[in-house]
C-alpha cells in the first residue's frame, strides 16, 4: 500500500506507450487496486475517528456497529492487496530489499511515531493512565519492537516483507498453510502487548495469499460482474454475521473464515466502483495513502480536543456524523500535505532521502 513515488506499481493489461527498454507496450496501471487502497485507507480513518469520537463520549453506536461488520474486510483487503505487488522485493537480494522497502517504512516510521505519541499526550488521549513525558520516552525507546501507535501498519508491512523474503524457498501451500493456522489462532482472540504483534500473526496469511496468488485474484478481477460481486458480498456479510451473532468469533478458525470471504468481497466491491467515472475519488486516493495513515489520528484528535475544551456538544442523532467529518477532514489534511511537501521541499516527511536509497 505505502510505495515511494516514481516506482511503477500495478502492472496490468497493456496500455498505450513504448516502453524505452525494451521496445514494448508499457503496462497500464490497474485501477481496481487503487480503489481498494482507496477504500481501505478511508475505512481505516473511519473506524479510527469513530473510536476517538466515542472516546471522548459523543454516541456513535450505529458507526461502531458498522466499523465492527467491516472489520473482516479492511484489513485483509488492505494486506492482500500490499502482497500482489510485493513479488520484485521478494526475490531481490536482501540489500536491496532494505534498501528499496525496509528503509523507506523504517523513516516513516521513526519519523512519525514520536509525533503520533505527542499529540496524544498533549491531547489526553494516550490511553495510558498517568502518561506523562516519561511515559513517551519509554515508548519511544521500545518502539522498534512495541510500536504503540497506528503507525503499527507500517511496521506490520515492514515484518511482511522480512517474513515472505525469508520463507521464500518453501513451497507457497506450505507458507500458507503456515500462515492461515497461526492467522486462525491469532483471529480467535490474541491480545498481545503490540497490536503491530497481534496484526502480523492474524494478516500474515494475507498479505502472502496477494504475493502467491495474484493471478488469481486478478481472473476473479477481470471476470467481476454485479452478480459475482453481489454474490461476494453476501457471502462475506453472512459469514461475518454469523460468526458474530453465535458467538463464534473466538473460536479457532471461525473468524479466520470470514477474513477469507473479506478479500473476494473487497476486490469485488473496488473493480465495481473502478468502473464508475472518477472512481467516486478513491483511485486517486489509494495513489496518496500514505500521508493520509500517518497524519490522520492527529487531526481528529486536534478536532477533538478543540471541540471539547471549547464545550462544543452534539447529540444524537447528530454526532453520528461527526466522524464522517473527521474522516473527510483528515483525509483532505492528508493528501493535502502529501502534495505541498515536495513542493515545499519537504518530500522528507514522507520518504528517506534518495541518496539513501540510491544505487
Amino acid at each position: 500500500m505505502f510505495t515511494p513515488s516514481g516506482t511503477p506499481r500495478h502492472a496490468g493489461a497493456q496500455g498505450p506507450g513504448r516502453d524505452a527498454a525494451v521496445g514494448q507496450p508499457a503496462p497500464a496501471r490497474l485501477a481496481w487496486p487503487d480503489v481498494a487502497r482507496g477504500l481501505a485507507i478511508a475505512l481505516v480513518v473511519l473506524y479510527h475517528a469513530t473510536n476517538w469520537t466515542w472516546m471522548t463520549g459523543y454516541e456513535v453506536g450505529v458507526l461502531r456497529e458498522v466499523n465492527e461488520t467491516l472489520r473482516s474486510l479492511r484489513m485483509p483487503l488492505f494486506f492482500a492487496v500490499s502482497g500482489m505487488f510485493a513479488a520484485k522485493w521478494v526475490a531481490a537480494p536482501w540489500a536491496r530489499l532494505a534498501r528499496g522497502k525496509l528503509l523507506f517504512f523504517a523513516w516513516v516510521f521513526v519519523l512519525w511515531e514520536p509525533i503520533s505519541l505527542v499529540v496524544r499526550l498533549l491531547t489526553g488521549y494516550y490511553q495510558v493512565a498517568d502518561a506523562d513525558w516519561g511515559t513517551v520516552g519509554h515508548d519511544l525507546a521500545w518502539s522498534l519492537l512495541v510500536p504503540r501507535s497506528e503507525l503499527w501498519f507500517i511496521w506490520t508491512l515492514a515484518a511482511f516483507f522480512v517474513l515472505a523474503r525469508a520463507l521464500r524457498r518453501l513451497p507457497a501451500p506450505v507458507q500458507l498453510a503456515l500462515a492461515a493456522a497461526v492467522g486462525a489462532w491469532a483471529l480467535a482472540g490474541w491480545e498481545p502487548e503490540s497490536l503491530a504483534w497481534r496484526g502480523t500473526a492474524q494478516f500474515a496469511l494475507f498479505f502472502l495469499g496477494g504475493l502467491h496468488l495474484r493471478g488469481l485474484l486478478e481472473r476473479f478481477a477481470a471476470r467481476t460482474t454485479w452478480l459475482w460481486a453481489l454474490l461476494a458480498v453476501a457471502v462475506w456479510l453472512g459469514l461475518q454475521v454469523a460468526v458474530r451473532e453465535s458467538g463464534l468469533s473466538d473460536v479457532y478458525g471461525c473468524y479466520l473464515l470470514a477474513n477469507v470471504a473479506g478479500v473476494p468481497a473487497g476486490v469485488a466491491v473496488s473493480v465495481l466502483l473502478s468502473r464508475v467515472p472518477g472512481a467516486l475519488g478513491l483511485r486517486w486516493l489509494g495513489a496518496r495513502t500514505l500521508p493520509v495513515f500517518v497524519v490522520h489520528t492527529s487531526v481528529v484528535l486536534a478536532l477533538l480536543t478543540l471541540m471539547w475544551r471549547n464545550g462544543i456538544w452534539v447529540a444524537a442523532p447528530a454526532s453520528q456524523w461527526l466522524p464522517v467529518a473527521w474522516t473527510v477532514a483528515a483525509v483532505g489534511v492528508g493528501v493535502l500535505l502529501g502534495e505541498l511537501a515536495p513542493r515545499a521541499g519537504a518530500r522528507w516527511l514522507f520518504a528517506p532521502p534518495r541518496r539513501l536509497t540510491a544505487r
